[in-house]
């Protein structure tokens, strides 16, 4: 996955974007992508800071990803993004 932000009010709640190709596959597997993602965001929601816009963008590998899997990338992407 790849990931942008965008900076906005700091007393608005962080909002989550997702961006799922046609090359990740067919509307089952791409609609798949995005309920783990909102999944993942939702329960680590504490990861992400007021006031920013969070887009997440799925790379061609992420139709055979399990739930445990998009943890840990997210994880891995909120400390390498956020900890600047």
């Amino acid at each position: 996955m790849f990931v942008r932000t965008r900076k906005r009010g700091m007393d608005e709640p962080c909002r989550l974007g997702i961006t799922v190709t046609k090359k990740i596959g067919n509307a089952v597997l791409r609609n798949r992508v995005k309920r783990l993602v909102r999944e993942s965001f939702r329960r680590h929601k504490a990861l992400f800071p007021a006031g920013l816009d969070v887009v997440f963008i799925a790379k061609p590998k992420a139709a055979a990803v399990e739930f445990q899997a998009v943890e840990r990338e997210m994880e891995a992407l909120c400390r390498k993004v956020f900890s600047r």
